[in-house]
């Protein structure tokens, strides 16, 4: 079998489980949803999802500077030589 064939019916079968998966799901519309964690690192002081949220809604900057104090090797993150 050609290259081709088989792409196109590998294609096929995950095309007809697509389909069937989402039937599945639109048939589950009654289970509830949980979020079970959730987690920020962000810059600019945000430290939670209150944080963030408050940071877009007044239009604020998030960007904040290189972390110092890490003992990572700062001057080696940047070569002037771009080859």
């Amino acid at each position: 079998m050609a290259t081709t064939e088989k792409l196109l019916k590998s294609l096929k079968l995950v095309t007809a489980e697509l389909h069937d998966l989402r039937q599945q799901v639109a048939r589950r519309t009654d289970e509830p949803v949980a979020i079970v964690g959730m987690a920020c690192r962000l810059p600019g002081g945000v430290a939670s999802p209150q944080d963030l949220w408050r940071l877009v809604s007044e239009g604020r900057e998030g960007v904040s500077g290189f972390p110092e104090g890490r003992g990572w090797d700062v001057e080696g993150l940047f070569d002037a030589d771009p080859g």
